[in-house]
């Protein structure tokens, strides 16, 4: 089995994957989304038998809240859930900006972020970028892509940060910190608003391709958020399945690192989980050019910045390199749900799907 399940994370991702024997499948969890999801998640862990309770693998993209969140509420704040073990936890730390590998010890108080800082000082305790020797989960443009498998053959390559998008974080990481021990607020949670514009409340005016073509050629500038840049973004292949998860990584970085596992030609995709849930600063033409998809992942509900944006799923569907692709959401808005009038469908080719609010969406893959 090859499974996908997008958890209901309010505006953030939360992403469980099993692979392997059906019986008893290895499994993964990306984010957990804010720190309500959180919880939803910790619940779902204790519903499984103690002994099921195992995790090859637990990746935090970047320390935006609706994707940070969920792992303080569900672990590092929470008591132990008997039988849980984490093999790995990928998450770059303050330590990590500036290229340093991580040093464990129960007397070191890490710097970052208020959420990053609380993660970081559980994190010390567990098994932290093991398959990095401590270091960076990055990708280091001219050197080879950093590749880890997993059992039962599951290839990771890793596609970003780059070096340069974990510098770039630490000046805004240093002051959240400052802003936190001033306030006395380091047990609260502390979210860079970062740049990105309200999304419309209103759907778009569509009626033609060349309304389609017109929304999507919208320039709308890029993401300027630090702390998105650091995402960390993957490439999973299991058996002759591809999937990128992207978490909130720039557009550009993106193209760069598909364009480093496929240099020759795009690369084929079964599934994308689209950047920053659909932000039309995250995800612009070249990227949707940079592969052939079949199927384009969302995860948000809408909440906060209305995502996704409608610009965003006009590029996928003027610039798509596949016919009828799949537009599939974790859980129905108001903004998604635009997507599935059948006029548009029929007028542009494509198909949706939906989860629900209470479970999400899993995907066979």
């Amino acid at each position: 089995m090859f499974e996908l399940s997008a958890l209901p994370a309010r505006q953030g991702d939360a992403i469980w994957i099993r692979w392997g024997a059906a019986a008893n499948p290895h499994q993964m969890i990306i984010d957990m989304g804010t720190g309500g999801s959180g919880k939803k998640v910790r619940q779902r862990i204790l519903d499984l038998p103690e002994n099921r309770r195992i995790f090859d693998l637990i990746v935090v993209t970047h320390v935006d809240e609706d994707h940070i969140g969920g792992l303080l509420t569900c672990l590092a704040e929470a008591d132990p859930i008997p039988g849980f073990k984490a093999k790995d936890v990928w998450f770059n730390g303050f330590e990590h900006l500036s290229g340093q590998s991580i040093t464990t010890g129960p007397n070191l108080e890490p710097l970052g972020p208020a959420q990053g800082e609380k993660l970081s000082n559980w994190l010390r305790t567990q098994a932290w970028n093991k398959a990095f020797a401590g270091a960076p989960v990055r990708r280091v443009p001219g050197e080879a892509v950093k590749t880890v498998r997993l059992h039962d053959n599951l290839k990771l390559s890793v596609l970003g940060p780059t070096p340069e998008r974990l510098e770039a974080f630490i000046d805004t990481w240093k002051e959240e910190v400052r802003i936190a021990i001033e306030n006395g607020r380091l047990d609260e949670a502390i979210v860079s608003p970062g740049l990105e514009v309200l999304g419309s409340e209103e759907p778009p005016v569509l009626e033609n391709a060349s309304d389609l073509e017109d929304l999507a050629t919208e320039s709308d500038g890029k993401d300027g958020s630090a702390a998105n840049g650091s995402s960390i973004a993957l490439l999973l292949e299991y058996e002759d399945r591809k999937l990128i998860l992207a978490g909130d990584a720039f557009s550009d970085d993106l193209v760069e690192g598909i364009k480093a596992v496929s240099p020759d030609e795009r690369l084929h995709l079964d599934l994308f989980k689209l950047p920053h849930h659909g932000s039309k600063k995250n995800v612009h033409i070249e990227l949707v050019e940079s592969v052939d998809c079949d199927r384009w992942l969302i995860s948000t509900d809408g909440t906060r910045f209305k995502h996704p944006d409608a610009e965003a799923v006009a590029r996928i569907l003027a610039f798509r390199t596949v016919a009828d692709p799949l537009l599939s959401f974790n859980t129905p808005s108001k903004f998604n749900g635009w997507w599935k009038k059948q006029e548009w469908i029929d007028m542009f080719g494509y198909e949706v799907e939906y989860g629900s609010a209470e479970d999400g969406l899993t995907i066979e893959l």
